[in-house]
């Protein structure tokens, strides 16, 4: 995936942060889409559904990037854009508007948020970076660039087939062992679903790959906040003819959690660098958060 990532970059003159972003980034994010869907269509869960967002971008910050860091210090070859950091803000600010501006999460919203995706997709590829260039010539398959497609798409494929398997039997066990579904999705879902970011941001790390693994982590939290909440509000409006109830005051403290986490990542992206020291602080505040969570 990794690979075929970087060969598109190449071939299309994107900068592979952009490819990070909207490929591998809303790619690997498929795992949260179906989990957040199978709950709020099939489930009537809620808070499975709201745990499962908050919960994986939080894990998508302190858990993945903290791991990341630890193994090899992550260096922002080139910072993210102000639309990056436009769209991360008002991703907290649309799921607050969600959680306490609104009784019940309807078409209608969803249908805005959707409208709001499509503007940062198109945003993204508007402007085409030279940074492509920097990356080597590519030779044989490697070339083609419906190849490269094809070799990205396999490997998210793969990696969301092996986190869907996880995912489904934690959530037997968990529910076996009497566990709440809004802490299953915290916890359990929300790190099984984010599996694929952990592994194309360490394989990105290891490749040297830096611009995939903060692209992968920006293009799943903006998609985890946005594109999934909208896309199921609709679903549900279709399927079941009714809203979302919203049990965000049970989540309160949880998404505050996931704010601060926001604007941390913010802060260090601008900074340019996250070493082993900030990594390790990264897992020991999730390792916090899951001990709080589960009180």
């Amino acid at each position: 995936m990794v690979r075929g990532a970087v060969a598109l970059s190449k071939r299309l003159s994107i900068s592979p942060l952009v490819i990070g972003i909207v490929i591998v980034g809303f790619g690997t994010s498929v795992p949260e889409l179906m989990a957040s869907l199978f709950a709020v269509v099939k489930m009537n869960s809620p808070g499975l559904h709201f745990g499962n967002i908050i919960g994986s971008n939080i894990a998508n910050v302190l858990l993945i990037l903290g791991l990341t860091a630890v193994i090899n210090p992550i260096t922002f070859p080139a910072k993210p854009s102000k639309r990056d950091i436009t769209f991360l803000i008002l991703s907290v600010i649309f799921l607050w508007v969600a959680f306490f501006g609104l009784n019940e999460f309807g078409w209608r919203y969803g249908t805005f948020l959707m409208l709001a995706m499509a503007v940062y997709i198109f945003w993204s590829f508007l402007k085409r970076n030279a940074q492509a260039e920097e990356i080597p010539e590519l030779t044989g398959l490697w070339a083609n660039v419906f190849f490269s497609l094809f070799v990205t798409v396999c490997g998210i494929a793969v990696m969301v087939y092996g986190a869907d398997i996880m995912v489904d039997n934690a959530v037997k066990i968990a529910s076996d062992l009497g566990v709440s579904n809004t802490l299953i999705g915290l916890t359990i879902v929300a790190v099984g679903t984010s599996l694929p970011e952990l592994t194309a941001s360490l394989i990105s790390a290891v490749h040297k790959r830096s611009d995939l693994a903060i692209g992968n982590i920006i293009g799943s939290n903006i998609f985890n906040a946005i594109f999934i909440p909208g896309f199921t509000a609709i679903a549900n409006s279709i399927w079941n003819h009714k809203a979302i109830q919203i049990s965000g005051d049970k989540l309160n403290m949880e998404f505050y959690v996931m704010a601060g986490v926001t604007v941390s990542f913010i802060f260090f992206s601008i900074r340019g660098r996250i070493g082993r020291v900030v990594g390790a602080l990264f897992l020991v505040a999730y390792a916090a958060f899951i001990f709080f969570a589960a009180k």
